[in-house]
């Protein structure tokens, strides 16, 4: 069994930084000053139903390269269902996104810390036993997976009222963060 602390280091150097560094960083960024939020949006979404596709040729050319036995080439990681990796992943961005617009302050490590939330949550409710994270989910039914999508949107939803809130404060407040709201944080009477 792996320590639980190890696979979330590797989910954090492997999968949340990189990717939250290269596309709600600098994919979703640069094109936002240029074509505005939306159309970034959607671009930085289009990239990262890439990610597993490629990530998966990069795995098996460095296993020819190192003389292993080549794995999986697929458009998904082996072991998922196609179509449900990418419905996924197509509800994951927005959330990632909504997650780094809704904080005034460290954007990019929101996005991070929610991405590495939801692998770490994903991967102990849908595959605990498999990853031996030291938890065994039943799960009554095979649609269960579907919640998966349906609770994406909710935090979503919940970044982007942080974020209206957010907004009617000065510029680089946050009202999410612990001292929006404390007075002594700004030295000013409370109201």
């Amino acid at each position: 069994m792996k320590p639980p602390s190890a696979c979330r280091t590797v989910a954090f150097l492997l999968e949340a930084l990189p990717e939250e560094t290269t596309l709600r960083g600098y994919t979703w960024t640069s094109p936002r000053r240029r074509f505005g939020p939306a159309l970034a949006a959607l671009g930085t979404t289009a990239v990262f139903l890439l990610v597993p596709g490629t990530s998966t040729l990069v795995t098996v050319g460095i296993a020819r390269l190192a003389g292993d036995e080549p794995g999986h080439i697929g458009i998904v990681p082996e072991g998922q269902h196609p179509v449900d990796y990418l419905i996924l992943l197509t509800v994951f961005s927005p959330t990632l996104i909504a997650a780094r617009a809704a904080v005034g302050h460290a954007q990019l490590w929101a996005a991070i810390g929610t991405h590495l939330t939801v692998l770490t949550v994903n991967r102990i409710m849908l595959q605990g036993e498999a990853r031996d994270a030291g938890v065994t989910v039943e799960q009554a039914s095979d649609n269960a997976v579907l919640l998966v999508p349906l609770y994406l949107v909710a935090v979503a939803i919940a970044f982007l009222a942080c974020r209206r809130v957010t907004r009617r404060h000065t510029p680089g407040e946050s009202a999410c963060s612990p001292t929006a709201n404390d007075s002594s944080a700004t030295n000013t009477p409370a109201p």
